[in-house]
């Protein structure tokens, strides 16, 4: 399958997510992710190189409570999302020279996004974790603000 997926890691947001869905957040985790996913759809979609504008079209959120994916090329119509932007030199199997260049869209979309999405999860993080903190769920690991924050920071 030919799609394009690109990283951004907090440290310490697993076991919050694990944290949150353990006392029933569910729903507010996927908005959440839909959410913050739309930032690096919205740039990813400035930056992708268009002829036909397939690609552009194909550049989705993946609904999921557990983390944030945004992924372009997932229709099979559109084998060519990892070349463009990973880029393709040489076919090995057909000893041919492709000299597609990369255009790293996707990377260049979460990397120009990166501070803000930090910023925004980890406030969203700590209104869900207060809306559920009445419950009887006092022990759940949930990072601080400064934590989180400071993982940003250094990230950059």
């Amino acid at each position: 399958m030919a799609y394009v997926e690109s990283s951004i890691w907090i440290s310490g947001l697993n076991e919050a997510v694990a944290g949150l869905r353990a006392m029933g957040a569910d729903k507010e985790l996927i908005e959440l992710n839909t959410k913050v996913g739309g930032f690096v759809v919205k740039e990813a979609k400035q930056l992708v190189p268009v002829r036909t504008g397939n690609l552009r079209g194909s550049i989705r959120v993946v609904k999921s409570a557990k983390q944030v994916m945004v992924r372009a090329g997932q229709d099979p119509r559109i084998p060519y999302a990892n070349p463009i932007n990973w880029g393709w030199f040489y076919d090995r199997e057909y000893f041919i020279y492709k000299n597609i260049m990369p255009a790293q869209f996707m990377n260049k979309a979460a990397n120009k996004v990166r501070g803000l999405i930090g910023f925004i999860y980890m406030e969203e993080l700590v209104k869900i974790y207060e809306k559920y903190a009445g419950k009887q769920y006092s022990d759940v690991i949930v990072p601080n603000r400064d934590i989180l924050s400071e993982t940003v920071r250094m990230r950059d």
